[in-house]
Formats: structure tokens, sequence, C-alpha cells
């Protein structure tokens, strides 16, 4: 919406954290620029902005936003993925200890590089844009439950649900391993000209390429039932200009014909602590009866969930198809994992996705009602 001289975003989503001052917070809407109309009815000014994203960390904060630009000249049209924008200054702004709402009030802002280049060279970077206000309602957290007396609905626990307490419902299998590469494009992005990034494995995590393996698979399988509860080993970190996100502790869980992967989330540029057992994905899980030794899916279709969205920075919404996952559990001695895949290594192209990780114990913006407003130039 336009209010004055402003464009206005609206339902508010993210996270605030009052003892760190980190803060996040993701607006929908989008606003077109066309001008310079052409002889053909195009035009030669044709900028899109929208999902704007504020992140605020360590004293420092950057707008980001979905940008669709055409460069002057050439007319080529370019599409980018919450490119950092603007430089907040927030000078004399201390985040820490806020309430609700949480409110910001014509902070000044400045064009980055990466901006100007979305912007089609129209301004340079260092250009002081408009000042950027917002305004968020912070809702109350959720006390974080205990792992010692329960965990999270659906989060593995190394027993089948139901499980008679002290027995198991079936024994433990040999090994396994889960291969997934999150999303061609989120790599793309960690190495393309945004991020400008990498991603390094560690603690037994393997580089197929085009995907990673979690391997050393420990936990519970009901061949009967289809059932399974299962850890793996592996982390894997992306590193790049404001971003360095960690999934490590890797867990799936299958039941009732579906499998979701977990993993524990560090988002150190986010400034937010780890979040447990974050349900990622989804994937359909239907035939998974062993055979020869083997119970095995492969490739079979991923959905990014609400919390895995949240997770890579609202890059991507909830219900994106992710890269397939492949999971193979050796039940008995004989049996042995696929080979791992090379497939090569795609990061070439620079797609990118869109935003960063809320979390548990920090209060949560409510996903109605706040608005962010950022002048018209």
């Amino acid at each position: 919406a336009t209010v004055a001289s402003r464009f206005r975003f609206h339902s508010a989503t993210g996270s605030y954290d009052p003892d760190s001052g980190a803060f996040r917070a993701g607006f929908s809407g989008g606003v077109r620029f066309t001008g310079h109309q052409k002889a053909d009815g195009t035009y030669e000014l044709d900028l899109t902005i929208s999902r704007p994203t504020v992140r605020i960390s360590g004293g420092g904060g950057t707008l980001y936003a979905d940008m669709t630009s055409k460069a002057k000249g050439s007319g080529r049209l370019t599409t980018a993925a919450q490119v950092p924008l603007a430089a907040l200054d927030l000078s004399g702004i201390s985040m820490v200890g806020g309430g609700s709402p949480v409110a910001l009030n014509n902070v000044p802002a400045t064009l980055t590089s990466q901006g100007a280049t979305a912007f089609a060279g129209y301004y340079t970077a260092g250009t002081a844009l408009d000042p950027v206000s917002l305004s968020v309602d912070v809702a109350a957290a959720k006390k974080p439950v205990s792992p010692s007396t329960s965990r999270p609905a659906g989060e593995p626990t190394g027993k089948a649900q139901g499980e008679p307490a002290g027995e198991r419902a079936t024994g433990r299998f040999r090994t396994a391993a889960v291969d997934w590469g999150v999303r061609r494009t989120y790599r793309e992005y960690v190495t393309g000209p945004v991020a400008k990034g990498e991603w390094t494995l560690s603690d037994g995590a393997q580089d197929g390429g085009a995907l990673f393996r979690f391997p050393r698979g420990t936990g519970s399988y009901d061949a009967g039932k289809g059932t399974l509860d299962a850890h793996f080993a592996g982390t894997v970190r992306f590193t790049g200009t404001g971003l360095d996100l960690t999934l490590t502790e890797v867990a799936v869980r299958v039941k009732d014909g579906k499998g979701t992967l977990f993993a524990d989330v560090t988002d150190v540029a986010e400034g937010s602590p780890p979040r447990k057992a974050v349900p990622l994905i989804t994937f359909p899980a239907e035939d998974f009866t062993p055979k020869k030794g083997l119970a095995s899916l492969t490739e079979v279709p991923a959905t990014l969930t609400a919390p895995g969205a949240e997770s890579f920075g609202s890059l991507y919404k909830a219900g994106t198809a992710m890269d397939p996952v492949s999971l193979a559990v050796a039940v008995d001695d004989k049996a042995r994992l696929p080979a791992l895949p090379d497939l090569g290594s795609d990061a070439s192209a620079a797609a990118e996705p869109t935003a960063s990780a809320t979390t548990t114990p920090s209060p949560a913006l409510s996903p109605t009602g706040p608005a962010a407003e950022a002048a018209s130039s």
C-alpha cells in the first residue's frame, strides 16, 4: 500500500531476541516501477522490489529485497532473491531489551554495491536512499521444552512412537545414510555473485557434487510398520556475505508413509541461538520395505516445511520443492549402502533464494498486523 509518499509492506514474520538485540522481519508485498516507454510498448526502466526483509545483528542493519530489473542499454532482465539492498545506520539505537511493538523511525539508508547492480546502474553504491521505518508486534515466546522430560512433536527420539517404556518395537539396523543437496539454487546462491561464499563439510559429511551425504545412521527400524527413527553424522556449513548457516545432527523419521528430515540449525549471521531438531523437509515414503536387506528410497521429491523456510531465511516459501532425498538403511550384515554418487558441482549459475532463521527461545513476530514503511524515491 502507499501511505503518503511511502510504500507500506505488511504481514511481518520473523524473530527478535531482546537479550542480544538480533532482529529479523520479512514483509509481504511488492512495488513495480516502469518508465521510458519505447515504440514497441516495452519500458527501458522496469524494476520490481518485493518481499523486503530487515535484519539487525551486532549493531548493524541491512534491508534485503527480491529484485527484478532490466539492465540499462541491453535490456537484459535479471532476477535475484534477497539482495542486500541498503545498509541501515543504527547509530545511537539499541535493540537490546525491547518490548512490543518494536519500532524504528526514519533510519538512514545507504545503497549497497549489490543494490546498485540491482537498480540497473541508475544509482551508484553509497547513494543516500530515503529513510526506513518499521513497526512490528512481538508475540510472547513459548517456553522451550526440556529435552530431559519431553521433546517437540514429531522430533525423532530413537524409539518408535507408542513404543512401551524400556522395550524397542524392533531391533536396531546396521547402518544408514541419507543424501540431500538442500536445493540447487541455494547452492548456486551461496557460491554466486551475491553471497560469494562456499560450503564446508565436517563430522563425516560427504560431498557428492550436487548433494551431501550424511552417513553412519543409528536408530530403530520396524519393517512391518515401515517406521524409522534415525540419526546421522555430518555437518554442512554455508558461509558468504551476510551468510553463516550450519546444519548438523541430521535425523530422519518415517511413519505412515511420510518421511521428515530434521536438523539442528545455527544461523550465526542472524545472531540467533541454535535451534534443535527443526523439521526442514517432508517426503513420501510409501514403499519403505527392505529388499535384499536394504530399505531404501531413491530421489523422492522433498517439500520445504514452514520451519524449514524460516531456517533458510525465508529465501523459499513453505511448500517449495527442494532437492530430492535418497535414504538407505541396511537391516542385515550382508546389505551394502549405495555408493555416494559423484554428480559433479553444478554451482555455476547465480540463481538465488529468499531470507534467515528464527529462534525458538526468542519471541516470534506476529504474522498479522505489523507493517514496515520505506519512503518512495
